[in-house]
């Protein structure tokens, strides 16, 4: 029956195997090393007995990642500057996830970004976004995004759709507490984190 460190071993190898990208082999090294003192890389164990050559190939081509994030709070910090500089900073397609949607300034720097060919995917919360209670502002920034041409969905398929997520161009991702709202912005403690170009 195999221990322990052959059981983090095996998933670790898994993990690579299903998402297959230098960036998760980096993540799964770091994650099986901290679990596994003195187990440099785990590709490297596993390599005589299962697939050998090509993860070897793979672990050879790995370069340092070179990684960027960066925080910003609110009320009044940066959080709502920080949410529009990854927009304006995407170029291909941003895929939003969302809760409640009433940033003028959020709305506005999704209709300049789909304005110069940026495809915009978005999903957000039905009730808190569309309902009679949800307010007029949700609405109408839905609206205009739909009519510049984005993609809008909203979904009711969950107690609450509570999701604060930007990808920009499948590389940078922004999350957090952020509400992309007015409120967000001005009144609420919130917390945006980016991960740039990674």
């Amino acid at each position: 029956m195999p221990n322990f460190s052959e059981h983090i071993k095996f998933f670790t190898f898994l993990l690579y195997m299903f998402y297959p990208s230098k960036t998760t082999l980096i993540v799964a090294g770091v994650w099986a090393s901290l679990l596994l003192p003195g187990w440099a890389l785990p590709i490297e164990p596993m390599l005589s007995n299962t697939g050998g050559r090509f993860l070897k190939a793979v672990a050879s081509e790995l370069e340092p990642a070179v990684v960027t994030f960066e925080v910003a709070l609110s009320p009044n910090e940066g959080a709502e500057q920080l949410v529009v500089r990854v927009i304006d900073s995407t170029k291909l397609d941003l895929r939003v996830l969302a809760y409640s949607f009433t940033s003028a300034r959020v709305t506005q720097a999704m209709l300049r970004a789909q304005k110069r060919g940026v495809k915009i995917y978005m999903v957000a919360d039905e009730q808190n976004n569309l309902s009679s209670t949800a307010s007029p502002k949700a609405r109408g920034a839905l609206s205009a995004l739909v009519t510049a041409g984005a993609n809008v969905r909203v979904t009711s398929a969950y107690p609450v759709h509570h999701d604060k997520v930007l990808i920009s161009d499948g590389q940078t991702i922004q999350t957090g507490s952020y509400n992309y709202s007015e409120a967000a912005a001005s009144k609420n403690s919130e917390n945006v984190f980016v991960n740039w170009n990674n």
